[in-house]
C-alpha cells in the first residue's frame, strides 16, 4: 500500500479524535431533514396504511380458521418495517462514491446500521482502489469495525457467503472491467462432503434460487446418498438435477445436527458465473454456521463440501 493511501486512511482517526461532535450534530441535522421532508411523510403515511391493512386481514381471515397467537400476527408489521429499511439501505455503490466525492472528499464516516452495511462497505473501499483485494478490504473493515476498548469479539463481516459476494465484486471490478461476467447455467452433479461427524443418514440437501425451492433430496428418486465410512465421505449424486443459474443457495439438513442460523446446520451461497472448471470447493471457514467457533466440535477442520457441476 503506498504512502498516499496510508495517508487517505490516517484520516479516519484524526477526524474520529477531533470531530465527533461536529459530526454528530451534522447526522442529526440530515436525518431531521430527511424525516421531516414530504416525501418521506407521504411514503410514512403509506406504510401505516399497509401496516394496518395487513394487521387487518390477518385478524379478519385467520380467526376464521386456525388460531394463531397476536405475536405471530405482527410478522405483518416486522416485514413491512424490514421491507422499509431494505429500500432505504439498499443503494448502488456508483450512487453513494458520487455523493461521498461531492460532499465529503477524502473523509468519510460510516455508520454500521445491519450486517449488510459492511459487505457494502467492503465493496466500496475497492470501488474507490483504497484496497485491490476483498481480502485487505474485509480484514480492514473487521479491524474498524471492532471496539477492542469492549471486546475482542470480531464485528466485522463473518458470513462466508457475504465475504464470498465482497470477492464478487473485486472481480467484477478487475476482472470483467465493471462488466457482470457472462452468465453459466449450470447443472449439479455431486456433492461431496468431507468428514462430516454422526449418523447422517437422514441427510437431506435443498437447493434455493430465485426465492424458490428448486430442488430437494426428499422427492423419490432424483437423488443417491452414500456415506463411505473408509473415506469419511457422504456422496450425493443427483439425477436430472435443475439448470442453475445467478444467485443460488444450497441448505442442508439433518435431525442429528445441531441447526444454527437459517434454520439449518450449514449452508452457502454462490453465483454460477464464477463458478471455474466445473467445481466449487469450500473448506470449514467458507461455510455458512460451520465457520463459527462453537460449531467446530461438530465440523473438523477437515470438514468441507465439494460440488461438481455438468454444463448445459
Amino acid at each position: 500500500m503506498n504512502e498516499s493511501m496510508l495517508e487517505r486512511l490516517s484520516k479516519f482517526e484524526v477526524e474520529d479524535a477531533e470531530n465527533v461532535a461536529s459530526y454528530d450534530s451534522k447526522i442529526k441535522k440530515i436525518v431531521r431533514s430527511i424525516v421531516s421532508s414530504f416525501a418521506f411523510g407521504i411514503f410514512g403515511v403509506f406504510l401505516v396504511l399497509l401496516d394496518v391493512t395487513l394487521l387487518l386481514a390477518d385478524l379478519i381471515f385467520t380467526d376464521s380458521k386456525l388460531y394463531i397467537p397476536l405475536d405471530y400476527r405482527s410478522i405483518s408489521l416486522a416485514i413491512a418495517l424490514f421491507f422499509l429499511m431494505d429500500v432505504l439501505l439498499r443503494v448502488f455503490v456508483e450512487g453513494v462514491a458520487r455523493f461521498l466525492d461531492k460532499k465529503h472528499p477524502n473523509h468519510y464516516r460510516v455508520y454500521n446500521l445491519c450486517r449488510r452495511t459492511g459487505t457494502m462497505v467492503c465493496a466500496l473501499l475497492i470501488a474507490f482502489e483504497i484496497f485491490l483485494t476483498a481480502e485487505e478490504s474485509l480484514y480492514y473493515f473487521g479491524e474498524r469495525r471492532t471496539d477492542k476498548t469492549h471486546s475482542n469479539k470480531f464485528q466485522g463481516v463473518e458470513t462466508p457467503s457475504q465475504n464470498r459476494y465482497v470477492g464478487y465484486f473485486a472481480q467484477v471490478k478487475h476482472l470483467y472491467n465493471w462488466n457482470l461476467p457472462p452468465r453459466q447455467i449450470l447443472f449439479i452433479k455431486r456433492f461431496i462432503i468431507y468428514s462430516i461427524r454422526g449418523d447422517v443418514c437422514d441427510l437431506e440437501v435443498q437447493i434455493v434460487m430465485e426465492k424458490k425451492v428448486v430442488f430437494s433430496s426428499t422427492s423419490l428418486g432424483n437423488c443417491s446418498i452414500l456415506h463411505d465410512i473408509e473415506t469419511d465421505k457422504v456422496l450425493i449424486d443427483v439425477f436430472d438435477g435443475p439448470l442453475l443459474y445467478d444467485d443460488v443457495k444450497v441448505q442442508f439438513f439433518s435431525s442429528n445436527l445441531p441447526k444454527y442460523y437459517d434454520n439449518c446446520p450449514f449452508f452457502f451461497w454462490f453465483n454460477t458465473s464464477f463458478i471455474q472448471n466445473n467445481r466449487l470447493y469450500l473448506p470449514r471457514n467458507e461455510l455458512d454456521n460451520p465457520h463459527k467457533q462453537k460449531a467446530w466440535k461438530i465440523y473438523p477442520s477437515e470438514f468441507a463440501v465439494e460440488i461438481l457441476f455438468g454444463e448445459k
